[in-house]
C-alpha cells in the first residue's frame, strides 16, 4: 500500500490477501449437490468438488481434507445431497473463491425422512395427531382461505374443482412460496392471519415434489401453528403417496389439491347429485302415473260405452222391478199372516189354560212348585190343585207307581 497524490493505492496481491483474510473469518453450513468430484489423488493436496444449487445451477468450489474424507462413513459421488460446513477462502492467484470444508455430513432423502420420523414421534407423543383434537369442517362451506402460490398447478387445479364448479365458494388466496429457506416463514405467518378471519375452514395446498421440495411441511412450527388455529385445516399437499407432518397435524388430510377441493365442495356434489336423483325420479313417477291414468281413461271411456244402453233402459227395468218388489211384498204378507194364525192356533191348543179345559188339573207342593212325580212329595204333605176354574187344596194320603 501507497499514498499517491493523496489516493491510497492497493496492489492486486494486497486486495486479494486482505480479501482472503477477511472472507476466512466467515464460517457456513452449506447445502448443495456434489459435482465434479474426482476422488483421493496422490499428485494433490486437496480434493476437489463443487456444491451445485439445482435450481439456479450456481456452483460453489470446495476443497476438502483428504483425512476428513477417509472418516466418513459414506462415499462422495457426483449428484449427491450433502451439507458441508466450512470456511470460505479465495485462491489469491486467480481471486477465485472457495469454500475450505470442515465437516460434511449427507443430506438427502433418507435423512429427511429419519428426521421426520424423529419429528412425528415427538409429535405424536403430545397428542397433535389424535382425533379427538381434529375440528370439524361446517357443512356446505362457502368462505375459504387457500395458502399457495399464485402461480402453481395446484392452485389453479383447485380452482378448477371448486368455484368454477360452484361459484357461491369464496376465496381468499394467500399468495406464499411453497419451498425453500423462506417457505415456513411465509407459510406460517399467512395461516395466522387467516385463522383471525372466521374463515369456514383454511387450506395448505402444493403440488408434488421430492422430499426435501416438501420438507417446509415437515417443520416444527408450522406443526404447532395447525395444531393451534381455531379454523378448521385441510392440508393437501403432494401426490397421494407422499406424507408430511403438516398432514398428519391437519383435521383433515387431502391426498392431492384436487382431493382438497373435492372435500370442500362434497356437500354441493352430494346436494347436486341428490336434486338429479330426485328430478329423475320425478320423472319416472309422472310417466308412469300419466301411462296409468291414461290407461284407467281408456278403459273407463270403453266401459261407458259398454253401458249406454245399460243406461238408456234403465227407467224400464226399475219399473218392472218396482212391480215385482210390490208383489213379492204382498205375497210375502199373505204367507206370513197364514203362519201368524197357524202358530197362533198351536199355541192356544198347548197352553194350560186349554189343557186344563179339557178336564186336567196341576198339582203344587207347598213351596208352589209343581209336583211332576211321586218322588217329589211326601205322603201327608199338603198340595194344592189347580182346576180350570179354581183350585182346592188336598192332603197325600197314599202314593202310587
Amino acid at each position: 500500500m501507497r499514498i499517491f497524490e493523496g489516493k491510497t493505492v492497493y496492489t492486486v496481491t494486497e486486495i486479494n490477501s486482505y480479501t482472503r483474510s477477511e472472507l476466512e473469518k466467515l464460517s457456513f453450513w452449506v447445502e448443495g449437490e456434489t459435482a465434479s468430484f474426482k476422488g483421493l489423488n496422490s499428485s494433490y493436496r486437496y480434493l476437489y468438488f463443487d456444491l451445485k444449487d439445482t435450481q439456479t445451477e450456481y456452483k460453489l468450489p470446495c476443497i476438502l481434507e483428504p483425512d476428513i474424507y477417509r472418516n466418513l462413513d459414506f462415499k462422495i459421488e457426483n449428484g449427491q445431497k450433502i451439507l458441508a460446513l466450512g470456511n470460505l477462502t479465495l485462491w489469491e492467484k486467480e481471486a477465485r473463491l472457495q469454500m475450505y470444508v470442515l465437516k460434511i455430513e449427507e443430506f438427502g432423502e433418507g435423512v429427511l425422512l429419519a428426521q421426520m420420523e424423529k419429528l412425528k414421534e415427538k409429535l405424536e407423543k403430545k397428542g397433535y395427531f389424535e382425533q379427538k383434537n381434529k375440528k370439524g369442517l361446517p357443512s356446505f362451506p362457502t368462505n375459504i382461505a387457500v395458502i399457495t402460490s399464485d402461480i402453481s398447478d395446484a392452485w389453479h387445479d383447485f380452482k378448477r374443482h371448486s368455484t368454477d364448479s360452484f361459484p357461491i365458494i369464496k376465496i381468499k388466496l394467500y399468495n406464499v412460496v411453497v419451498q425453500g429457506t423462506r417457505a415456513v416463514a411465509q407459510i406460517s405467518k399467512a395461516l395466522k392471519l387467516a385463522d383471525k378471519k372466521n374463515f369456514d375452514a383454511v387450506i395448505l395446498i402444493r403440488g408434488g415434489g421430492s422430499q426435501e421440495d416438501l420438507q417446509a411441511y415437515n417443520d416444527e412450527g408450522l406443526a404447532g401453528v395447525i395444531y393451534n388455529a381455531k379454523t378448521p385445516i385441510i392440508v393437501g399437499v403432494g401426490h397421494e403417496k407422499d406424507i408430511t407432518i403438516a398432514s398428519l397435524v391437519a383435521d383433515i388430510q387431502a391426498s392431492t389439491p384436487t382431493d382438497a377441493a373435492k372435500i370442500i365442495t362434497r356437500d354441493f356434489i352430494n346436494l347436486e347429485e341428490r336434486l338429479g336423483d330426485l328430478v329423475a325420479r320425478a320423472q319416472k313417477n309422472f310417466a308412469v302415473n300419466l301411462s296409468s291414468c291414461s290407461q284407467f281413461c281408456d278403459l273407463t271411456y270403453h266401459k261407458l260405452i259398454t253401458h249406454k244402453d245399460r243406461y238408456q233402459q234403465m227407467p224400464k227395468h226399475l219399473d218392472f222391478l218396482y212391480q215385482a218388489l210390490k208383489n213379492c211384498q204382498k205375497s210375502l204378507l199373505l204367507e206370513n199372516k197364514q203362519q201368524l194364525t197357524l202358530l197362533y192356533w198351536k199355541l192356544n191348543l198347548l197352553s194350560p189354560k186349554n189343557t186344563l179345559k179339557r178336564g186336567y188339573s196341576i198339582a203344587y207342593d207347598e213351596n208352589g212348585k209343581i209336583v211332576q212325580s211321586i218322588q217329589s212329595i211326601e205322603v201327608g204333605a199338603n198340595v194344592k190343585v189347580q182346576l180350570f176354574k179354581g183350585s182346592f187344596l188336598s192332603k197325600v194320603l197314599e202314593k202310587e207307581g
